[in-house]
């Protein structure tokens, strides 16, 4: 994928537009959904509960499977009865983090643009945002398209310039949407938000995230829910403590060149 900045007139406009509060520099705030905006990892549950999670994700952790060959193996898997829209009705069942849709007005209210990015699938994740009031949030993540009846994926947002732990790299979706001088906010929990994470000047960070940080004297803000987010981001933007993080400049320096 190659990353290109703006993404698209409505992310250009919005961080512009974010000017106009009184910010001394444009924000771009990126949200992880499984086990961040969902309360639990949806793209593990719906395999656990539905297909061949135990004997696929092994081959995942031991290196003989990159991730996208996972996600078409943990697919092909599902019971033909596991349809896209059976996912979808699925998904409806999913609780997320009570406290998202405060967090997305906030953001909202200042013109602050918010993207999700997820190695997950569209398929549950777009029902989720649309159900917590939040379909108008920007979303790149993996897809599942419709094959005669059965759920197959597709990863557009897959980058051969990134050894990232994802089959939609994260780190791509943040260059391609934050202005070049936006203050880029990350909020995640997980493996696949590593990469993103170190390319971000304020870092939320949970579970193995945030020990991922701390291993790597990543500053971050530590949080359970979107309540401990909000009140902090609130704090942030109203003070206005806008400062670049160096190492993370650098970074996003540094992968434009090699895109």
């Amino acid at each position: 994928m190659s990353a290109q900045r703006p993404a698209n007139a409505v992310e250009h406009a919005l961080s512009a537009h974010g000017q106009h509060h009184n910010l001394p520099r444009p924000i771009a705030v990126f949200a992880d959904f499984d086990g961040t905006i969902a309360v639990e990892d949806l793209g593990d549950k719906l395999f656990v509960e539905h297909g061949d999670f135990a004997g696929c994700y092994p081959r995942l952790q031991n290196g003989e499977w990159n991730v996208a060959q996972y996600w078409r193996a943990v697919c092909a898997s599902l019971a033909p009865s596991v349809t896209p829209a059976f996912v979808r009705a699925w998904a409806m069942q999913q609780p997320a983090d009570e406290y998202v849709g405060a967090f997305a007005t906030f953001c909202r209210e200042r013109a602050i643009p918010l993207t999700v990015v997820s190695d997950g699938f569209d398929a549950y994740i777009t029902i989720v945002l649309e159900r917590e009031g939040l379909g108008d949030v920007a979303v790149r993540c993996n897809t599942l398209f419709d094959a005669e009846g059965r759920v197959s994926p597709t990863f557009p947002g897959a980058s051969e310039s990134c050894a990232c732990f994802c089959a939609s790299c994260k780190r791509n979706a943040l260059l391609a949407s934050a202005a070049p001088d936006a203050l880029v906010v990350y909020i995640g929990d997980g493996y696949s938000d590593f990469c993103a994470a170190e390319h971000a000047d304020i870092v939320f960070a949970k579970h193995a995230l945030a020990a991922y940080c701390t291993k790597q004297r990543i500053p971050h803000y530590p949080y359970k829910t979107f309540a401990d987010v909000l009140a902090i981001f609130r704090e942030i933007v109203q003070k206005k403590r806008f400062k670049p993080r160096y190492q993370a400049v650098l970074k996003r320096k540094q992968a434009f060149e090699m895109e």
